[in-house]
Order: structure tokens, then sequence, then C-alpha cells
């Protein structure tokens, strides 16, 4: 196997970006040599990858995040000093960069150091909501060697904007390699809470199917009330989980149904032992963005990975992904009724829909997928 050097360069602690996480896994296993400048990764991960695989890390150190914009400034510049320093190190000993997103982006942007270097482009939304945002996507995009999105109508989307000559690649937000590992991980702290909180969820299921909702939970962007108010009167058949950072959204959502179970946030990828318990996965997106309509959600796939059937509110991202495989079901979350009669039939037929979300998990090989993608960038595995 002919070994290329890969660094991934990222500013965001890196288990923030599970894409990102899981190409440094995959990459690793096809055998290549694969470095990361980021400014901080859970000991844990890095250990493990640093055995298994021997991936060397490069880190500034940990950075506090969104406090005011001078902070945000101050973390910019650091960054980009100390990331700059170590591509000029490394870049003679590299066959390709992989700078991870418009943060990473913008700590680097308009460094004239950067059009030196070959590198790959992975933008991981769609930012029609943000003119600057774009502005510094554009600039990496037109001087990558190949970009790299997670849905297919995002990589047209940007082809068309900034008058791309190649089409961007389509990676998914399809985590493997990382659960594959995950019994590699040790971490005391996570796996007692993740024990006590199942045990606690089991004794308050008494029995009924779990319906999970995770990730970012806000009224504004994901809104879920409609669910919570289904669930609740299914309340025989159902319990609700929900799992994300605490937020005044979910003290509303608990005047709704004071049964909700909420799980304060669980470091990826640890949470995925509360997934794996679930029972029916939920997904929701507002439609006043592009970035939501054509939506690219991680845990889509985590849901999947278990084989639990989906309920999605009708955005394209979804009805094309999930509602397209029978994997699950995609209705106006405007109607209670329909959610109702979504939840009862998920339950009814409870074994096809499971069985055709693990079919639509293993119908995306992302080992093959990174072959092509290095490929594209004449970089051969074999």
């Amino acid at each position: 196997m002919d070994s290329k050097s890969i660094i991934f360069v990222c500013r965001n602690q890196i288990e923030l970006l599970p894409p990102i996480l899981n190409s440094i896994f995959i990459l690793s296993e096809l055998g290549h040599s694969i470095s990361v400048i980021s400014t901080y990764i859970e000991d844990d991960l890095q250990k493990l990858l640093n055995k298994k695989y021997n991936v060397k890390f490069y880190l500034m150190g940990k950075i506090v995040r969104g406090k005011n914009l001078y902070v945000t400034l101050k973390n910019n510049i650091l960054f980009r000093l100390f990331a700059i320093n170590k591509i000029k190190l490394l870049s003679s000993s590299c066959d390709i960069f992989w700078i991870s997103g418009v943060g990473t982006a913008l700590s680097l942007y308009n460094t004239k150091y950067i059009k030196k270097i070959k590198y790959i482009f992975s933008c991981h939304e769609l930012y029609d909501h943000s003119l600057i945002n774009r502005c510094v996507v554009k600039k990496f995009m037109q001087h990558s060697f190949l970009n790299v999105v997670p849905e297919i109508n995002r990589a047209y989307i940007y082809k068309y904007w900034f008058k791309l000559k190649k089409t961007p690649f389509v990676l998914p937000n399809k985590t493997t390699s990382i659960y594959e590992n995950f019994s590699d991980l040790k971490n005391k702290n996570y796996d007692k809470k993740a024990s006590e909180i199942l045990g606690e969820i089991r004794k308050l299921a008494k029995g009924r199917k779990i319906v999970l909702y995770q990730g970012g939970i806000s009224k504004n962007k994901r809104d879920i009330s409609n669910v919570v108010i289904a669930i609740k009167k299914l309340y025989h058949e159902f319990y609700f989980v929900l799992m994300g950072k605490k937020s005044n959204y979910v003290d509303e959502l608990k005047t709704l149904s004071p049964e909700l179970f909420h799980i304060d946030y669980i470091p990826f990828p640890f949470h995925l032992k509360i997934t794996e318990t679930a029972d029916i996965g939920i997904l929701s997106y507002e439609d006043s963005r592009l970035n939501n309509i054509y939506c690219a959600p991680n845990k889509m796939y985590e849901y999947s990975m278990f084989g639990l059937p989906m309920l999605g509110n009708e955005v394209l991202g979804l009805i094309f992904t999930i509602g397209a495989a029978k994997a699950g079901l995609c209705v106006d979350f405007n109607s209670v009724d329909n959610i109702i009669s979504a939840l009862q039939e998920l339950h009814n037929n409870y074994k096809v829909y499971s069985i055709n979300s693990s079919k639509f998990y293993s119908s995306i090989d992302m080992h093959n997928l990174h072959i092509k993608l290095l490929n594209n960038c004449n970089i051969k595995i074999i």
C-alpha cells in the first residue's frame, strides 16, 4: 500500500466535528500517515489514535469560544500564527493538507502561504445566510485542489455560486470508524454517567418505545414542540428523551410535557451509548435557509447505525434521504395529528422501518468514498 502523508488543519476541537474525526480514523485505517494541527482533542481520543494508528498531533491548547468579539479575534490570531508556523514546518513532508471548516479558513484567510500548498477544503455548512462566511469559503474553494461538502445539492449550489470548474466532492456525514473503535475508548466519567442515565430512562419508560431527539435544542431553528405534544397524547406507547445542551427552550418543552426526560450535553462519541438504546429518532429543521432545507445531519446516520426508524419534518434534505429510503417518515411538524399518525405508523410497522434504516446506513461505503476522494487529488491508495 502506498502510504501518503495527510495533515488535517482544524481550529475547532476535533470531536466537535465528527465528520473530520471520522475521516482521520478512516484514512488511518487505509494506511496513510495522518497528522493533525488543531487546538485541542480529548485525551482518550488522542491516545487511541496515537497508539493504534500513530496519528501525530500538534495542538495549540484549548480555547474559550464565543465570549465576545475580542476573544474571537484573539483566538483567530493565535491559531493563525500557530497553524501557519506548523504548516511551514511540515509542508516539505506532506502530500496534501486538509483544511477543515470556515472557522479554520477564517483564521488562515488572506495568507499568501496557503496559496502555495496543495490542500483539500471541507465546508460543513451552506452559508446562504452569512455574507462574510460565504466570502471566506469562496476564496478557499477557488484555490483548493478539491472541495468537500456533505450533501449533493450544496455541492451544485457552491459550484454555481463560485463558478467552480469542478463540482465539490460529496462526503456524507456518516459516522463509521469511530463507533467501530468505541470499545477502545476509556472514559470512566462518561461511561458511568451514561449507565446511570440509561438505568433511569428504562425505569421511567416502563417498556414504552423510547423516542429520542439529540442535537441542538432551539425553538427558532429546530422546533419540536408539536412532537412533544404528540408523544404526550400517545403516553401509553412512547416515552420522549431529549439529549442536548440545556436551554430555556428545554424548560418550555417541559411545561408541555413534564414527563419529558432531558439529558445534558454528552461529548461525542459517548452520547452514542444513549442513541443505541432508543427506538425512534427525531430530526427537525426549519426551512427559512437553504442550509436547513438541504440539511446534512450527523444524527441521521447515528440513528440509522442502530436501525432506528426516523421521524423528520418536510425538508428536502430529509425527504430525499430517510424518506426515499423508507427508513422513516417525513411529515408536516406544524400538525400534531400528522405527527401522531406517523408515530403510530412507525410503531405498527416497526420492523420494516428498522430494517430499511439499517439498509440506509449500510448503503454508503465511507472507506470507498475516501479512496475516491483521494484519487480525485491524484493521491492513489493502492
